[in-house]
C-alpha cells in the first residue's frame, strides 16, 4: 500500500486512508519519503529532464497564486481529512445508526465508499464479512475484535475471509475512517437491513 501510494498507483480511497495514516506513523512516512527518493531517480535514468526544466518550472511558479495558508487544527484532525470535512472531526455531521453508532459519509467512487464511523463504549457494528476489502484506520479512542486491539494510527485490513465484529474500547468514543471496496456482507437479517438503508 505504501509504494502503490508512494508511486501514485492507489486509487483515491487507498491513497485516503495512506495519507492519513501518515500522519500517526513516523516510519511509514520514512519508507514512503524513501520510495519516493529511488522512484524519482529511477524515472530521471529513465527520461532525464532537460537542462532547463528547472528554470522553466522555477517560471511557471511566478505566475502562481499561492494557496491560502491552511488553519491548524483544534483537535488534531490529520489535514488529508480537514479537506474533505472543511474543518475538525469535531464539526462532524454524524448520522445515527442505533444507540451507540453513528457515521458520516465522505465520497463514493463506484463499489468504493469512504466514511468516518463513530462507536460510543461497548457498541459494536454487528458480525459482518466482506465482499472485498475493508481499511480501518482509528482516529480516536480503540476497538477489539477477532483479530486484535486497534488504537489510534492502527490500520486494519479485512479480506474477504475475515468475519469479524468490531466493538468500540471502553473510555472514549472510537472514530475511525473506513474504506470498502464492496458492500459489507451482514448474515443476520436486521443488521443486513440496516446495512442495505445506510448504504453499507
Amino acid at each position: 500500500m505504501l509504494l502503490d501510494y508512494a508511486s501514485g498507483a492507489a486509487d483515491e480511497g487507498v491513497s485516503l486512508i495512506v495519507a492519513t495514516h501518515l500522519c500517526f506513523c513516523p516510519s511509514c512516512r520514512a519508507l514512503v519519503a524513501l520510495a519516493e527518493s529511488v522512484g524519482g531517480a529511477l524515472l530521471d535514468d529513465v527520461a532525464p529532464m532537460r537542462g532547463d526544466a528547472l528554470v522553466n518550472a522555477l517560471a511557471r511558479l511566478d505566475n502562481v497564486a499561492p494557496e491560502p495558508k491552511a488553519e491548524a487544527s483544534r483537535d488534531g484532525t490529520p489535514s488529508s481529512l480537514r479537506h474533505l470535512l472543511g474543518g475538525d472531526l469535531s464539526g462532524v455531521r454524524w448520522r445515527a445508526m442505533g444507540p451507540k453508532l453513528a457515521f458520516a459519509n465522505l465520497f463514493r467512487r463506484g463499489q468504493t465508499r469512504a466514511r468516518l464511523l463513530k462507536g460510543m463504549p461497548g457498541g459494536d457494528t454487528g458480525s459482518h464479512g466482506h465482499h472485498a476489502f475493508e481499511y480501518t484506520l482509528v482516529l480516536q479512542g480503540g476497538f477489539i475484535d477477532e483479530t486484535g486491539s486497534y488504537g489510534p494510527g492502527d490500520l486494519q485490513v479485512a479480506t474477504p475471509d475475515i468475519v469479524h465484529n468490531p466493538v468500540a474500547d471502553p473510555g472514549e468514543p472510537c472514530i475511525n475512517l473506513a474504506v470498502t471496496t464492496a458492500p459489507l456482507r451482514f448474515d443476520r437479517f436486521i443488521p443486513r437491513l440496516a446495512a442495505k438503508t445506510f448504504g453499507f
